[in-house]
């Protein structure tokens, strides 16, 4: 979110929610194949998904969390065997393309060297290649466009919402940010 905004003198003074959670993307090269990203949150279960009844099993990410909203190995490892794994076989038996995949990953200490003995049997022709230290925002094919594209769409369809639940009230955009 901005640092910096223009608020009235009642909402002088306003701190900005640190809200942190962690979203990894996933896509084929050419990017008509995408997978369900791993979301990592520092709740379980937010007060949110309570009053809007959210069911996590329906969103379109596997939701994961801990204190801090990083993604562990554990979690990179579930998300390899429930997500990623199953999603890329059927994506390539569906298009009768030979199974043979490789994951290119930054050298993040959630995927230390060693990722393909954690990977089921069954996915072994996933083949994972590690990119060289500190050259992931510009050999990382997700860095370039990808992440930005996603986060310039969602930060544009949260200024909508805001837009549209604040044009014909009294409710000031604290009050927003706060209760919706």
């Amino acid at each position: 979110m901005p640092r910096r905004t223009f608020t009235t003198a009642e909402e002088d003074g306003h701190k900005a929610m640190k809200d942190m959670l962690t979203l990894a993307l996933c896509a084929n090269a050419i990017g008509n194949f995408k997978i369900k990203p791993l979301l990592v949150y520092h709740s379980e279960n937010p007060r949110a998904f309570k009053a809007y009844k959210v069911m996590k099993e329906k969103l379109q990410v596997l939701w994961r969390a801990n204190s801090k909203a990083w993604v562990t190995h554990q979690f990179f490892i579930e998300w390899m065997n429930i997500v990623f794994g199953p999603s890329v076989k059927n994506y390539l038996i569906d298009n009768g393309l030979p199974l043979k995949c490789v994951l290119l990953l930054d050298n993040a200490p959630t995927q230390p060297p060693g990722l393909d003995d954690d990977l089921l049997d069954e996915f072994k022709f996933i083949k994972i290649v590690y990119l060289p230290p500190n050259t992931t925002s510009t050999l990382q094919p997700m860095d370039q466009q990808v992440t930005s594209n996603f986060k310039k769409l969602f930060t544009k369809h949260l200024f909508k919402r805001c837009f549209e639940v604040t044009e014909n009230t009294n409710l000031t955009l604290r009050e927003f940010w706060k209760n919706h």
